[in-house]
């Protein structure tokens, strides 16, 4: 660094004491900036925890979020990135209810129903594929992008510009006022302050006021995609119902086995020739009591097996609701291991999962 530069972010250290320290007021802006600093502070806020929920009702489970996250990394890591299908519920319930109506066999109208029944949760669940893709790649994608791109890249750049250059205006100032700083630095100065205010407040408007029509327009479509989730879903309920209702209507015309009576173990043995079967004692020939066996008395129960727990060694922000925050010296109790990155843990009533590299296991799982 030159020492000009050197010389002029000191100025700026003196300048940031003196205001935080020796209560010195710096240059403010006008009300119309602060409001629009906080209009626009907001609706990032509000477009971050829209995302975030939304993601929470495509996937709901945080551990499976956090692990095809792992997995997708790793795979673009090793250049073979793949798209991490979320397991449905849907498609998990269709399985295993069809697989356990073909054991019953194909002649009962039972297991022909459930078999329905089984092929309209697969269905369900390609349908809730389908909106999960839909919605990430044309509404959480880009709502991303823009939080990025607009607010963090550019908005938040320029306002951190203004206020260092802030600094430096202030500070050449109260050095003009000492007569150390000439009225060219000072009017300089000034001009990179105002440069950096316009150039934020320019960005901060188009963030709120000219990309609004943009930003409903995309929450039309994350309704517009829900809508038409639910509307193919009552399609194929309602396919379902019939096809089982037909099911009903082969049942009930299906033809009965006849009942035939089964041969009591009492007439058995009175047409038997010996008056009893083979193996099986008579009323007059009782069976010999077999000695009984001393009990021996029951082991001790094993020693309780202490909870599963780790310290935490480092802090750890989380970066999602499924995270769990871990303060340096916290002690988790483990609930499981996802993969060899990541824990599942709780700690003060919440669970969430935490990187393995962050904590000391104390207990193991």
């Amino acid at each position: 660094m030159a020492f000009s530069g050197f010389k002029k972010q000191m100025g700026k250290t003196t300048q940031f004491l003196s205001e935080k320290i020796g209560n010195k007021e710096g240059s403010k802006v006008d009300d119309h900036f602060v409001e629009l600093e906080r209009v626009t502070d907001n609706t990032a806020r509000c477009m971050e925890n829209i995302n975030n929920k939304i993601m929470d009702f495509l996937q709901p489970n945080p551990v499976t979020r956090a692990k095809l996250a792992t997995q997708a990394q790793y795979a673009r890591a090793r250049g073979t990135a793949a798209e991490m299908q979320y397991p449905q519920t849907e498609r998990q319930v269709g399985e295993i209810v069809t697989k356990s109506a073909l054991e019953i066999g194909e002649y009962s109208s039972y297991g022909a129903a459930v078999v329905e029944l089984g092929d309209g949760f697969m269905k369900l669940a390609d349908i809730k594929d389908a909106l999960d893709c839909d919605i990430k790649q044309n509404f959480i994608d880009p709502m991303e992008q823009t939080i990025k791109a607009d607010y963090k890249e550019s908005i938040q750049s320029h306002r951190k510009k203004m206020n260092s250059r802030r600094l430096d205006y202030d500070y050449k100032i109260s050095q003009h006022e000492k007569g150390k700083v000439s009225d060219e630095e000072l009017y300089m100065a000034e001009d990179k302050f105002n440069e950096s205010m316009q150039a934020a407040d320019v960005g901060m408007k188009k963030f709120v006021q000219g990309e609004e029509e943009e930003q409903i327009h995309q929450l039309m479509a994350l309704v517009g995609f829900i809508k038409n989730y639910h509307e193919n879903a009552q399609r194929v309920l309602e396919e379902v119902y019939s096809n089982i209702q037909e099911k009903a209507r082969e049942a009930q015309g299906k033809p009965r086995d006849e009942v035939r009576p089964v041969a009591r173990i009492s007439s058995v043995m009175k047409n038997s020739p010996s008056g009893s079967r083979d193996g099986i004692s008579g009323p007059s020939d009782p069976r010999p009591m077999k000695p009984l066996e001393p009990v021996s008395p029951a082991p001790p129960p094993p020693p309780a097996k202490p909870t599963p727990t780790c310290k935490a060694m480092f802090d750890f922000e989380p970066e999602g609701e499924s995270e769990l925050e871990l303060k340096e010296g916290d002690m988790v109790t483990l609930i499981r291991q996802v993969d060899e990155n990541w824990y599942e843990g709780e700690l003060r009533g919440r669970r969430g999962v935490f990187p393995t590299n962050y904590v000391e296991v104390v207990n193991p799982l």
